[in-house]
């Protein structure tokens, strides 16, 4: 029998990073870094995975000074108790934002696919409930079903490379034509596809072994992810040319919708089987992340309580928007900035104030 408290590996902590990493925006995501720029997206993803590789550094640092304390504990810490609650506040407003956004990428893109005639109801309160389901486990066990399910990401690699065998390698050329601001333009797009990184500064101190193996844990998980995706995009951008990849908002499905093996006759649909749960993982560990935050906040240990109010809360939410492009544009763009804010220069603002008062205190002392 475990131990409640019980600690995972850095193994599930490596495959934890690569399921919320990995979710909704990866059908989507070449386009956007083409809409940006051009045939010189993959420079731009390139760049901000390099970006996103020192932040890392930068947030390890400050979850080894308080390696016991979770995220939202360290913000109590550091800022003070109702300072920290105060922020802890808006960062579980954020991460249901972000939930929400994946329930509605998720429902319009099986509508468009695979179900045109089901509500989106069915479709948001189907991820619901499977999430729950592996929500309500312990730490330790969703961990577990995360390693588990990391096995599709073999398929979901071989699929795309599979399609490669038909890539002109011309559509990458002329390299840098872009332009430099074209490109530094890019590199938002590619940022924000990579935002689930903060997970790994929320859950660290949940994760066993010295400060330094779970620092390369972070960084082979952060390349893993930045690697497929780069797979990704290099597999669509030269199957299509430049010309028509602006005319297909999902490229990877249309690139794999061309190929059909002996018992497998819809590529595409199988990517979107496997798809799925990765969106599953990724939409539970933004409503992990939230109920962490509800119970440091209101300092009752009813985890289950929270999270069932959560998930309600966000299905209310995702209906009220539905299919509506423009409160889905508003919502997108307040769950882009805000991700710049939460996971990459609040964060960051913390480490700062954490090392001024860790050199006050040895003044103070001497």
């Amino acid at each position: 029998m475990e131990n409640q408290n019980s600690k995972v590996s850095r193994r599930q902590f490596f495959f934890i990073i690569i399921q919320t990493q990995i979710g909704v925006g990866v059908m989507t995501m070449p386009y956007e870094l083409h809409s940006a720029a051009k045939q010189d997206g993959w420079m731009s993803l390139l760049a901000a995975g390099i970006i996103i590789q020192i932040l890392l550094i930068f947030f390890w640092v400050l979850a080894k000074q308080h390696a016991e304390l979770d995220y939202f504990q360290i913000l109590e810490n550091v800022l003070s108790k109702w300072i920290g609650k105060f922020f802890s506040f808006f960062y579980i407003l954020y991460f249901i934002s972000v939930s929400v956004l994946v329930l509605i990428l998720f429902g319009r893109m099986i509508s468009l696919w695979v179900l045109p005639n089901t509500p989106f109801w069915v479709l948001s309160a189907m991820m619901i409930l499977v999430s729950l389901y592996i929500a309500c486990c312990r730490f330790i066990v969703l961990a577990r079903i995360y390693t588990m399910f990391s096995i599709l990401l073999v398929f979901m690699i071989v699929f795309i490379f599979y399609a490669v065998k038909e890539a002109q390698l011309i559509y990458l050329f002329p390299m840098g034509h872009a332009g430099f601001k074209t490109i530094l333009a890019g590199v938002d797009k590619g940022m924000i596809a990579l935002l689930g990184f903060i997970v790994s500064l929320v859950v660290y101190s949940k994760v066993e072994g010295n400060a330094k193996d779970k620092l390369k844990t972070i960084i082979y998980a952060h390349w893993t992810v930045t690697i497929f995706y780069l797979a990704v995009v290099f597999a669509t951008f030269t199957v299509f040319g430049t010309q028509e990849i602006a005319l297909v908002p999902e490229p990877v499905l249309y690139m794999l919708k061309a190929y059909q093996f002996p018992i497998i006759a819809r590529v595409d649909l199988f990517f979107i089987a496997m798809w799925m749960v990765f969106v599953a993982t990724s939409y539970t560990t933004y409503l992990y992340m939230a109920t962490l935050g509800s119970t440091r906040l209101i300092g009752k240990n009813k985890p289950k309580l929270f999270m069932f109010s959560i998930a309600i809360l966000s299905f209310i939410m995702s209906l009220l928007i539905g299919y509506d492009f423009t409160k889905l544009d508003k919502l997108s763009t307040y769950v882009g900035k805000g991700g710049y804010f939460f996971s990459v220069l609040f964060p960051f603002l913390i480490l700062i104030v954490s090392l001024l008062r860790k050199k006050n205190r040895k003044e103070g002392a001497v």
